[in-house]
C-alpha cells in the first residue's frame, strides 16, 4: 500500500512540475468574478421579501457554480488522465518503474489516486471561492452547496477513471478523443428522451435510456440538482416536458459507483497485460 501512495505522490509532483496548477488558478478567477458581479441582490426590498430574494440568488449561484466546476473539472480530468499511462510508456518511464518489486496494480492505483488528489484539490479551491462569492453577493450561507459539490466531484472522478482506462491501451490523443466521444454520446440522452415524447416514439426513449448507461452524465446531474435542493433547471426536466422534481434514486448512485469500479478494474486488467 505504501507503494501506491508513493506513486500517487510522484504523480502529483509531476503535474506540479508541468505547472498544471496554473490552469486551476485561471479557473479560480472565474469564481472570483462571481463575487465581483454587480448583482445588487434584493435592492430596495426588506424583511421576508429580501430574504427570499437572497435565498433564491444563493441557490442559483450555487447551481451555476457547480455547473462551472463540473465542466472544468471534467476537462482537467481528461487532460491529466489521457497521458498518465501511454505518455509515460512512450517516454520509457514505466519500463524503468515496472521491473522494480512493484505490482502493476500498485502503479495503476497510484496514478489514479494521484489524479484524484489533484482534481480534489482544484475542486476544493474552486468551491471555497464560490462559497465566499455567494456570501458576498447574498450575505447568506447556503449549506446545501456542500452536498451539491460532493455530487459535482463525481464528474472528474468518472472522467479521470474512464480516460485512464482508455490510456491503458490507447495513445495520448486517442485516449482524450475516446473520452470526449463517449461524453458526446451520453449528452444525447435528454435530447433523445425529449424527442421520443414529442414524436411518441418509444424506441427513441429506449435508446436514450441505453445511452444513459454508457456514461451516466444524466444520473450525476440529477444528484447535483437534488443535492442543491432542485436549484436551477436540470436538462432532464426539459426532456420530460416541464417536470418540476428531478428523480435521483439511490439505484442511480449505486450504478455510478459500479461504473467507476468497473472502469478502474478494466484498466488495471489491461495495464497488467500490456507490454511496456
Amino acid at each position: 500500500m505504501n507503494a501506491v501512495w508513493t506513486l500517487a505522490g510522484l504523480t502529483i509532483k509531476e503535474a506540479v512540475r508541468r505547472r498544471v496548477f496554473i490552469a486551476s488558478l485561471l479557473v479560480a478567477l472565474i469564481f472570483v468574478l462571481f463575487a465581483l458581479l454587480p448583482l445588487h441582490v434584493g435592492h430596495g426590498l426588506t424583511g421576508q421579501e429580501l430574504y427570499a430574494e437572497q435565498a433564491r440568488t444563493a441557490k442559483t449561484l450555487a447551481w451555476v457554480g457547480c455547473g462551472v466546476i463540473k465542466f472544468f473539472a471534467s476537462v482537467l480530468a481528461i487532460t491529466l488522465a489521457a497521458g498518465a499511462i501511454t505518455a509515460e510508456v512512450d517516454r520509457g518511464v514505466l519500463s524503468i518503474v515496472a521491473p522494480k518489486p512493484l505490482p502493476r496494480v500498485a502503479i495503476y492505483l497510484g496514478k489514479w489516486l494521484g489524479l484524484l488528489g489533484l482534481l480534489g484539490a482544484s475542486v476544493l479551491v474552486w468551491s471555497l471561492i464560490l462559497i465566499v462569492a455567494i456570501y458576498i453577493q447574498t450575505h447568506l450561507f447556503f449549506p446545501r452547496i456542500f452536498v451539491g459539490i460532493l455530487a459535482t466531484f463525481l464528474f472528474p472522478v468518472v472522467f479521470a477513471t474512464l480516460t485512464l482506462f482508455f490510456s491503458s491501451f490507447a495513445t495520448h490523443a486517442l485516449s482524450a478523443g475516446l473520452a470526449l466521444i463517449t461524453a458526446g454520446v451520453a449528452l444525447s440522452e435528454n435530447f433523445l428522451t425529449g424527442l421520443a415524447m414529442l414524436l411518441s416514439a418509444p424506441v427513441l426513449k429506449t435508446i436514450g435510456q441505453i445511452v444513459g448507461y454508457i456514461l451516466p452524465l444524466g444520473k450525476m446531474n440529477h444528484w447535483i440538482t437534488r443535492g442543491l435542493g432542485d436549484a436551477g433547471l436540470d436538462m432532464s426536466t426539459m426532456a420530460t416536458l416541464g417536470a418540476k422534481a428531478v428523480e435521483a434514486p439511490t439505484a442511480d448512485m449505486v450504478y455510478i459507483l459500479f461504473y467507476i469500479a468497473a472502469a478502474l478494474a478494466a484498466g488495471i486488467y489491461i495495464f497488467q497485460k500490456r507490454d511496456l
